[in-house]
């Protein structure tokens, strides 16, 4: 007995959000966000989102001495406007009817589950957990944002964008979310470089930590999440010693999945396999000799577009009715995310170079 294309589409429909889960607790920063509720709450009617940068007080001060001074008021216009688009991306697979129709029973089912569906949606997420941490573009990703402040993404395909987090300690033209960051007061991520982590890594991070934490008074939260590449991770956990104290990523069933992260001050360290500073998404001062990301998730944003998960999708690995393709004896599955991520205070989050050496 064959199995048709519904009952794929059904099986694989039960196992989504399950599997959305258990990449959100694989990815610290995309799982702060939708633990947060900040993705669920936020579905757009249009392409964009927009939201208000203050840069500055309303009014002004007056001294009183004599009682007769005139008070000065008027409002000054110091708010800005950022935007981010949500890209639309949508990964294809074809499953052979040849395949369905010599699948007999659940094995075989279980089977099938495997070689296509499941794996297509593992993929998929390892995509977006690359791009986000690296930036560089590949698998088709290249238009899905990224902490990398040394790349650019194009979310609408005729205009590129730098990623979150720049790389320099100067405030420089470069643009984020809309945003130049020479002319936005307060629109400057922290940053800071080690000679070697031997060094003055400890003491350069502690610095761009508590930098951020000073500019995060008016975010929901603290700093509480950092993940670097695998170089610096270990550096960090053998200057620690014994002294290492390490917190545990569990799925919604309460098992561990082997994600362990090590604690900096109140933040939650990761090692972020999705980092691999030999890329050429990093370049000399600016990745190569290690990076780590520090991040105020509080600050950060996701909205989807979409309303119907078996039409145009709701935005987030979506999975569509199959398709026969034609003079082509197999089904076409399709996974749609639809989804834009932006922080809201750019300055209380950072990055840290250097910590590899």
């Amino acid at each position: 007995m064959g199995i048709s294309s519904d009952v794929l589409k059904s099986t694989l429909q039960d196992l989504l959000p399950g599997y959305s889960d258990t990449f959100t607790k694989w990815h610290p920063l995309l799982d702060k966000i939708v633990t947060a509720g900040n993705l669920t709450k936020k579905t757009l009617e249009g392409p964009y989102r927009e939201f208000t940068v203050v840069t500055g007080g309303p009014g002004q001060i007056t001294q009183i001495n004599t009682g007769n001074e005139v008070i000065n008021g008027g409002r000054k216009q110091l708010a800005v406007r950022g935007n981010e688009y949500a890209p639309r991306m949508i990964y294809a697979y074809d499953v052979p009817r040849k395949d369905m129709a010599e699948a007999n029973g659940k094995q075989d089912l279980a089977k099938i589950i495997k070689t296509y569906p499941e794996r297509a949606l593992h993929e998929f997420h390892e995509y977006l957990a690359q791009q986000l941490a690296m930036g560089d573009g590949s698998n088709g990703m290249g238009g899905f944002f990224t902490l990398n402040g040394n790349q650019q993404y194009n979310p609408t395909g005729s205009s590129s964008r730098y990623g979150a987090l720049e790389f320099d300690a100067s405030t420089s033209s470069q643009s984020v979310h809309g945003l130049a960051s020479d002319t936005t007061s307060g629109w400057q991520n922290q940053f800071g470089s080690a000679t070697s982590f031997s060094v003055d890594g400890i003491k350069t991070l502690r610095e761009v930590y508590f930098k951020c934490q000073r500019q995060g008074r008016l975010a929901d939260s603290g700093l509480d999440l950092m993940f670097c590449d695998e170089a610096s991770f270990l550096n960090y956990m053998e200057t620690l010693d014994e002294h290492v104290r390490t917190g545990s990523v569990e799925s919604t069933d309460g098992k561990n999945y082997g994600r362990q992260s090590i604690k900096f001050v109140g933040a939650d360290l990761f090692l972020e396999d999705s980092i691999d500073i030999s890329n050429a998404a990093f370049t000399a001062g600016k990745g190569t000799d290690g990076v780590v990301y520090l991040i105020n998730s509080g600050t950060f944003e996701a909205f989807t577009l979409g309303h119907n998960a078996s039409m145009e999708g709701k935005g987030f690995f979506d999975q569509t009715s199959p398709l026969r393709i034609p003079d082509l004896d197999a089904y076409r599955f399709e996974l749609i995310l639809h989804l834009g991520i932006h922080t809201t205070q750019r300055r209380a989050n950072g990055v840290v170079t250097g910590t590899a050496i």
